[in-house]
């Protein structure tokens, strides 16, 4: 092998294999440490479980890192997603949330190691800014892991195992099981003997964070270059496709069709539009009264099209 492929190889290995393992691992347990841990919430799935059992632990008079319980967690799953699911995605996976531990319980060591906790008598809004922040660091962590390996790990490996025995079972259902069930049991760990209000503060403050890391997750997996694709079936297409261009400044693709209710031919014009043009292109097709259109988000677009 000569230099240059070696040298693109232990590229290609950095990047696919070590990159994203440190830098889902650093940013993941910079939320937990920071933002989580602190406000007392725990946003679903390993992560939350551990912390809710750190919080456990600290009630019960010495409290053990979260890290400590990452480990604990992620081993078995490890040789399970080893065995059943993937060598790669095993190893990849695991390996960050590895060194999340290990962050962990490092930050921990490390006196005045920032946390995100508010002043005395400044509690408004911290809790939210809270959970926002860690929400976004903890969908840019799972962003990392979907894009390297196609896995988060944790409960989506035990889904992924469930799946494999119950086909008709959705991962994506039993994942969000298990991060319900770790936000719900939120509400009988923290903030024992307060009012209602109070103990379900942590829950609304996990839903919150996980809508933020779901939004996080898919502006880095599908980027900001989303559109909607319209269906359009006229006996106007020449008027119709003109207008669009006219005002959208996108452009149109006829298609011809059959209509298999009348058998007669019929004309499909096909366009992607900004969102915010979605109303003027509705304009135009009201003009038409023999006019029908349909339309759906699109993401991933690709060439041209936000140019």
């Amino acid at each position: 092998m000569d230099k240059s492929k070696f040298r693109l190889k232990l590229w290609q290995i950095f990047t696919l294999g070590i990159l994203p393992v440190l830098l889902s691992g650093i940013v993941r347990a910079l939320a937990i440490y920071v933002f989580v841990s602190p406000n007392k919430f725990a946003p679903g799935g390993i992560n939350g479980l551990s912390v809710l059992l750190e919080y456990i632990t600290g009630q019960s008079g010495k409290q053990i890192n979260s890290g400590y319980f990452l480990i604990i967690f992620n081993v078995p799953l490890f040789f399970v997603a080893f065995f059943l699911l993937g060598k790669r995605e095993a190893v990849v996976s695991t390996c960050s949330m590895l060194l999340s531990s290990g962050l962990l319980i490092a930050f921990e060591a490390i006196p005045g190691f920032p946390k995100f906790i508010p002043a005395e008598g400044e509690k408004v809004g911290y809790g939210i800014m809270a959970a926002v922040a860690g929400g976004i660091l903890l969908g840019v962590a799972l962003a990392i892991m979907l894009r390297s390996c196609g896995t988060s790990g944790g409960t989506s490996i035990i889904a992924s195992v469930v799946k494999k025995k119950w086909r008709y079972l959705s991962v994506s259902w039993m994942t969000f099981a298990f991060d319900a069930t770790v936000v719900i049991a939120s509400f009988f760990v923290y903030n024992q003997g307060a009012a209602f209000t109070e103990k379900l503060m942590p829950v609304l403050l996990a839903l919150v964070s996980l809508f933020v890391t779901s939004k996080t997750c898919d502006v880095i997996m599908h980027g900001f270059q989303t559109a909607y694709k319209f269906e359009i079936i006229t006996n106007n297409p020449d008027e119709v496709a003109q207008e669009i261009m006219e005002k959208t400044h996108h452009g149109v693709t006829l298609v011809h069709a059959t209509g298999m209710y009348s058998h007669t031919d019929k004309c499909m014009l096909v366009c992607l539009i900004r969102k915010r043009q979605i109303a003027e292109l509705q304009r135009i097709i009201k003009k038409y009264s023999d006019t029908f259109a349909y339309f759906s988000p699109a993401s991933e677009v690709y060439g041209k099209f936000l140019k």
